[in-house]
């Protein structure tokens, strides 16, 4: 038996199910949804899902069908549903994880059965695609958990790291200097003087290369941003365009934030609405059909020329005769790591710095930009040095060391 139960707090509408689980203390468990149609689509399938018999029985394929389903049609663990081409990869990845040979159902499985399947993994896949398929197998057993079709996680702790022994060292993201930096916003002043076309296009590049090194925005955020979002003074980000141009929420709630702005940076922005494309999305950056920029045709036709004009990209080598290619030196992703980069040289707070970075966690902002926090031991000796200092002072100022 499973109901649906509408919930109104201070935090708006919820609507909250109720479902047989037979493995809890009091025989049902909850689950809350932010509208009824999600809650519908849940309750259809709880009641199913979590009777002990088919619990038992259930196959790792199956399990990683109803994560699929989950994700595609309610989203995992309160969250929206997954994007068409994020849902695109997690199917490359459940088809890898059909592909192994399965020794037990999923309520059965043992450390040592998730251990097997990682070392099979990094024996027949890449490194890489390994690692990505491990995680969402991870995310698998957590929604499994979740709707009680196993108890415990066998895989917990078992990881793939990205790189193997020298991870730290290669994981380091690649951050322009304040130079490199001053060089890009320079150069893109100087692409739309060339010509007319150029004139055109860089209306609407310059402050977007602005816009991402004011604000550490992701390429897909400032390509999916609309005219509603951008104020005289801050940029709210709550919606992105995939690669493929497809506009949907950002990734996590975390993603969703205020970012303020310097007033140079939102007046070349409003500057650039007078010729800005109409845009039944209402985009700030669309392209000249109204439509979200591709990330290719960015890449390609704005961040690539920039990085010439900068200086910041290197000639490849190719064919005798063959046309010269070149090769930027930085990615469009490096102006959101200068911008987290300066906020650690600021000395903000890790919390701070990972809610203007939309992080979910603040471990994802200690694995990218950790390495930038070295270096720091005299800073760390006087702080320990400073911790007890007020305490161990009296009321008349005397040392509680020295006093009688």
């Amino acid at each position: 038996m499973s109901d649906i139960r509408k919930r109104t707090g201070t935090k708006g509408t919820t609507y909250q199910v109720r479902y047989a689980a037979p493995g809890t203390e009091t025989g049902y468990a909850y689950r809350s949804f932010d509208t009824r149609k999600e809650a519908v689509a849940f309750r259809e399938t709880a009641g199913s899902r979590n009777s002990p018999a088919k619990a038992a029985a259930l196959t790792v394929p199956e399990g990683v069908q109803r994560w699929l389903d989950i994700c595609e049609k309610i989203g995992r663990d309160g969250r929206e549903v997954v994007e068409k081409e994020t849902l695109k990869e997690y199917r490359r990845r459940a088809a890898v994880m059909c592909e192994y040979t399965w020794a037990a159902p999923l309520a059965q499985l043992r450390p040592a059965d998730c251990v097997q399947f990682r070392n099979w993994l990094l024996t027949n896949k890449s490194r890489d695609l390994a690692r990505r398929t491990l995680s969402s197998f991870h995310s698998m057993l957590i929604e499994m958990k979740h709707q009680d079709a196993i108890q415990t996680d066998p895989a917990l702790g078992i990881t793939i790291k990205a790189h193997g022994r020298h991870e730290d060292d290669d994981a380091e993201v690649e951050i322009p200097s304040d130079a490199e930096l001053r060089a890009i916003l320079s150069a893109a002043d100087r692409m739309g003087s060339k010509n007319d076309f150029m004139r055109k296009c860089w209306a609407r590049y310059r402050p977007m290369i602005y816009l991402a090194a004011f604000s550490g925005m992701r390429p897909s955020e400032y390509r999916g941003l609309t005219w509603d979002n951008i104020h005289v003074d801050r940029v709210e980000v709550v919606q992105r365009a995939d690669k493929t141009g497809e506009i949907g929420p950002v990734k996590s709630k975390a993603g969703r934030r205020t970012i303020y702005l310097p007033r140079m940076v939102t007046d070349m922005i409003f500057a650039w609405r007078k010729d800005c494309p109409k845009s039944e999305l209402n985009l700030v950056f669309p392209t000249d059909s109204g439509k979200p920029i591709m990330l290719n045709n960015f890449a390609t036709s704005a961040w690539l020329p920039l990085m010439k004009e900068a200086g910041l990209a290197a000639k490849k080598k190719g064919r005798k005769g063959s046309k010269v290619k070149y090769e930027p030196e930085y990615t469009p992703y490096s102006l959101r790591h200068y911008f987290a980069s300066k906020l650690i040289e600021k000395r903000l707070d890790l919390k701070l710095i990972q809610e203007a970075m939309g992080h979910s966690k603040a471990e994802i902002t200690l694995n990218v930009y950790g390495h930038l926090l070295k270096g720091r031991e005299e800073e760390k000796k006087r702080a320990a040095e400073m911790l007890f200092a007020d305490l161990l002072q009296n009321p008349c100022g005397e040392s509680v060391a020295s006093a009688p």
